[in-house]
């Protein structure tokens, strides 16, 4: 995920973009410590103080909901299949 950082406090600035410095990006997810500006707000959705562990458990946390694709719902849904009609052909075979 990526992420931009706009904070009042030049340290938190800082220190959020040194911990976030692979994740950065100009159209990235807002941090801020801002109430006004919508994003993650550092206070209220990150509490104070955080380390770099931290910061990322909590970032994972708010991460949306991956939403699954109509191929993965099918690969899903062929493995299922697979595995049953294996399970009916080995019942069957045992039976003979």
């Amino acid at each position: 995920m990526q992420y931009k950082v706009i904070c009042d406090s030049p340290l938190l600035q800082y220190t959020l973009e040194y911990f976030l410095k692979d994740n950065l990006s100009s159209n990235g997810i807002v941090i801020t410590d801002n109430p006004e500006i919508d994003g993650i707000l550092i206070g209220k959705d990150i509490k104070k103080p955080f380390t770099k562990t931290t910061l990322f458990m909590e970032l994972e946390k708010k991460q949306p909901v991956k939403e699954t694709t109509l191929e993965e719902k099918l690969d899903k849904a062929f493995e299922q299949f697979r595995k049953e009609l294996l399970e009916i052909l080995k019942d069957y075979d045992g039976k003979k």
